[in-house]
């Protein structure tokens, strides 16, 4: 018996009913949650050849109006994982205490509700390389579906997201919505932490900010490592903001499932080494969020990096 029926047989015998709840009335108690002020646009990307969805979330004001002006952009990676924390995140740190200003927010995400579809996606626009092994395992655990995608498109197509995001994206926000022409944000968690930092060492100007929370580095052999010894090679200053954070538990040995991916290490292996460079016009903040989790960090990480970001320079830089 479905929940509706037995809830309204309950309400019914206390009322001293008989009657049930109609349809439409049924209808309207199931209707699904949104998110104010938010719309989804449907878009083919030419450069990388694919089908994408923007979803972007415009400020609402607190007790107070908003402020009048352009708004400056948070771009998240990964809008069916986390779009509606970053927007109802920003949001009430606007509204109640003006930790941030009034901010836009763009997801860029897929057209599916599916999760192994949403993971083959992200593995393809993510990753700047074809790492072998997860490669040769992809689809192979088992109860896992066939891949939907062609062979020789399922990894490695990060400079096509990347064109995408800065000649195609950047352009239709601007257009659309006012924006300021300084303070915006790149975020992303995972393979798309992965993505975050090749995305700065490609295109250091495309975004003001940068905020990698447990970027996946172990991909393909550390192989952004030797990204990361290039990119210093050709350049003596990085003028940018980069946020870095990692959950304190993902490196446990007692989780067989994170340790062997170095998250924790690898992170402040890449930051130390980008410290070292000496790049005068930097700002690089690292956080290990003590008891959290590879997934569990990204809600601390993100508010606090965003804190960070956009708050006036009136106190210690650290988190």
């Amino acid at each position: 018996m479905r929940c509706e029926t037995v809830a309204a047989l309950a309400a019914g015998l206390i009322a001293g009913s008989h009657t049930l709840l109609g349809a439409q009335e049924r209808s309207a108690m199931t209707a699904a949650v949104t998110i104010p002020q938010t719309e989804v646009i449907n878009l083919h990307s030419e450069h990388a050849d694919a089908d994408f969805q923007l979803w972007v979330a415009t400020p609402i004001a607190g007790v107070m109006p908003l402020p009048p002006g352009p708004r400056q952009v948070l771009y998240v990676l990964d809008a069916n994982l986390f779009f509606g924390t970053a927007v109802e995140m920003t949001r009430i740190m606007s509204q109640l205490y003006g930790e941030l200003p009034p901010l836009l927010v763009v997801g860029v995400g897929y057209d599916t509700e599916e999760p192994t579809v949403q993971a083959e996606l992200r593995a393809r626009d993510f990753t700047p390389s074809v790492d072998a092994r997860m490669e040769a395992i992809a689809g192979s655990f088992p109860g896992a579906p066939a891949p939907t995608l062609p062979e020789g498109r399922r990894l490695g197509r990060a400079a096509e997201f990347l064109a995408f995001l800065t000649d195609e994206v950047g352009p239709l926000i601007a257009d659309r919505y006012e924006v300021a022409d300084d303070g915006a944000t790149l975020f992303g968690s995972s393979l798309g932490g992965l993505f975050t930092l090749y995305a700065m060492m490609e295109r250091p100007d495309a975004f003001d900010a940068y905020v990698a929370v447990s970027p996946a580095i172990w991909w393909d052999d550390t192989a952004l490592m030797k990204e990361e010894e290039a990119f210093a090679e050709a350049r003596d200053d990085l003028a940018t903001k980069l946020f870095l954070a990692v959950g304190g538990e993902e490196e446990r040995a007692d989780i067989p499932a994170l340790a062997p991916f170095k998250m924790v290490s690898n992170l402040e292996q890449f930051a130390q080494r980008t410290r070292e460079r000496g790049y005068a016009s930097l700002d690089l903040v690292t956080f290990i969020a003590e008891g959290e989790s590879h997934t569990s960090v990204v809600p601390v990480a993100l508010t606090r990096a965003l804190r960070h970001i956009y708050q006036p320079r009136t106190r210690s830089p650290s988190p």
